[in-house]
């Protein structure tokens, strides 16, 4: 039992954290809980109103497809939390120095991922009963299917876990020997649940079977621990000097800025961003070519569609990609903080560094998910520009945001790498969905009358975002300079 030991200090480490946070913060729980209960009742409502006028058929999903995203959403939320509390923290010596097995060490830590998640789900479910029995919400929940759902995350989660171990090994081959050993449980997980198109209780069963392979996944990868925390926390080191990444005017932001990108490349940040980047990319695309040319779809989903499928990617990689960096841009230096601290460089010339060691990602995101589907689909030229505007908007206000909360709430937990705690986080991706649609939908208002007109506005409300990440950039600075050392 010494992994429960490992699972009760993190749980205990993080309800401390939280009722300190709560402390000073006394409106965040309930803003968080108002939020989280909002956000229940409004997929319960897009539900019902799928259910109540239809969906085309090449729309549909379907039950087991409905399981299978949940698995593949857990496992990469599975793989993003094992990798920031198992295989990155430093801390992790002070276990892996005990006289403990690594089992005990990869389980404690597990099941730490697995009762936070699993938390969550518990309170939506129940949030999802109170209202559609007491409110009188008319969405079917079975039994098998919440059943199902509960199996969906422990097996995505435990697959997570196993894949971010496995990726993080010394060499490159015994990587892709380590996720190709794995990589049949998720192929299985697909032909069961989609491929295959179960009924709610052929899912449920499938699940039941699949899970248990799941969880032996985290057991077999757990004599990989050391391995892949001696791999990620050594980093590459360069035993020469090397040019920098960007030339610069000023030469304090220029070497600023190229530590905070070789700082990113060393700990493999970049590869994570772009691969993230790129399954996202891959996605749009994929989807283009399971539904067709929007002259294939229904009229009144052809001309939005796709615009929206690639507004709602570009979104979901800059909440990523740039907000969550940017949360994370001044609480990652841990004990670190000091060597800034101690330069001769204002604090405004650090952020700087910062938001443009972030901002070199946002091209990336232009070239990679919102260009390629509006080409391959042969969109006019002017419908390509005013995506790219408007994704360029987004990439901006994003980053702003997470400046913005970085800086007035910076988190120096080494546990979890200067990320705000779960309850903060869920609150400020909420407020992302909710000024990324006020940044899309103007312009876009504007563009349904009058296409030039519709650019030029999406024109300006990119550079207002770009003049909310200067403006947030320096409200953070004038933090970090008032913080002790």
């Amino acid at each position: 039992m010494r992994f429960y030991a490992v699972y009760a200090a993190d749980v205990l480490e993080a309800a401390r954290a939280l009722a300190a946070r709560a402390k000073r913060r006394k409106s965040g729980l309930l803003w968080f809980a108002l939020l989280f209960a909002g956000s229940v009742w409004l997929v319960l409502r897009l539900a019902e109103l799928a259910l109540a006028v239809g969906l085309p058929p090449n729309l549909e999903i379907t039950p087991g497809t409905l399981l299978f995203l949940t698995f593949f959403v857990m496992l990469a939320k599975g793989a993003v939390d094992a990798y920031h509390r198992a295989i990155r923290p430093e801390a992790l010596v002070f276990l892996l120095a005990q006289p403990m097995p690594r089992g005990s060490v990869a389980l404690g830590k597990f099941f730490t991922i697995l009762w936070f998640n699993l938390a969550f789900v518990a309170g939506a479910l129940g949030l999802a009963v109170v209202f559609v029995g007491v409110g009188g919400m008319h969405v079917p929940i079975p039994a098998a299917f919440a059943a199902s759902l509960v199996l969906a995350v422990i097996a995505g989660l435990a697959s997570g876990f196993a894949l971010a171990v496995l990726g993080s090994l010394g060499t490159w081959r015994r990587k892709a020997v380590g996720l190709g050993a794995y990589a049949p449980v998720i192929g299985v997980v697909y032909a069961l649940l989609d491929a295959a198109n179960p009924t709610m209780e052929g899912a449920f069963l499938a699940l039941v079977a699949v899970t248990p392979f799941a969880l032996l996944g985290v057991v077999a990868s757990a004599r990989f621990l050391l391995e892949a925390w001696n791999n990620q926390t050594s980093g590459r080191r360069r035993t020469k000097l090397s040019r920098p990444y960007l030339r610069l005017p000023d030469p304090k932001l220029e070497a600023l800025v190229d530590a905070e990108l070789k700082t990113m490349v060393r700990k493999r940040q970049f590869l994570l961003s772009w691969a993230t980047i790129g399954i996202l990319g891959t996605a749009a695309l994929v989807m283009y070519a399971i539904l067709g040319p929007a002259s294939l779809l229904p009229r009144r989903y052809a001309d939005l569609f796709y615009p929206l499928v690639v507004v709602a990617v570009a979104y979901v990689a800059a909440a990523t990609q740039l907000a969550v960096p940017a949360m994370a841009a001044l609480g990652k230096e841990l004990d670190r903080l000091w060597i800034l601290k101690s330069h001769p460089v204002a604090g405004t010339t650090v952020y700087r560094a910062k938001a443009a060691a972030i901002l070199v990602l946002a091209p990336v995101i232009l070239a990679v998910i919102v260009l390629p589907l509006p080409l391959v689909a042969g969109f006019p030229w002017i419908t390509i520009a005013f995506l790219a505007a408007v994704s360029l908007a987004v990439c901006f206000g994003l980053l702003a945001l997470g400046l913005w909360v970085g800086g007035r709430h910076p988190n120096f937990d080494p546990n979890t790498q200067g990320l705000p705690d779960s309850i903060e986080m869920y609150n400020v991706f909420l407020a992302a969905l909710v000024f990324a649609f006020v940044l899309v939908s103007v312009p876009t208002g504007v563009y349904r009358l009058n296409h030039v007109l519709g650019l030029l506005a999406a024109i300006l409300v990119a550079d207002l975002a770009a003049l909310a990440v200067v403006v947030t950039t320096g409200g953070a600075a004038h933090r970090y300079e008032r913080l002790d050392s």
